[in-house]
């Protein structure tokens, strides 16, 4: 399932697991509902459910998201790894 890989690579690549990924208010929660949307094709509702959020909260953090990595270039090669380990990886949506 598309939901596992995405978030087993991201545990990888930060060192973190789901669960305090989900505690954290911060990059690595926004990188995991960016790539579980774009890539998981995932809707924000179902997002939510898994961060127990509300949907418009997942929209405000890819957005937030999205702002910051035109700063940041730590954080967009962060997103870069992960989006080419998933590359090499067939996912099902």
């Amino acid at each position: 399932m598309a939901r596992d890989e995405i978030i087993n690579a991201v545990e990888k690549e930060t060192g973190s697991s789901i669960e305090a990924i989900k505690e954290e208010r911060g990059d690595k929660r926004h990188i995991t509902m960016d790539l579980l949307y774009r890539i998981g094709g995932l809707k924000g509702r179902e997002i939510g459910d898994i961060f127990d959020i509300d949907y418009s909260t997942v929209s405000v953090s890819r957005k937030r998201l999205r702002n910051k990595i035109q700063k940041d270039r730590d954080l967009k090669r962060l997103l870069s790894r992960i989006e080419a380990k998933l590359s090499m990886i067939k996912i099902d949506p």
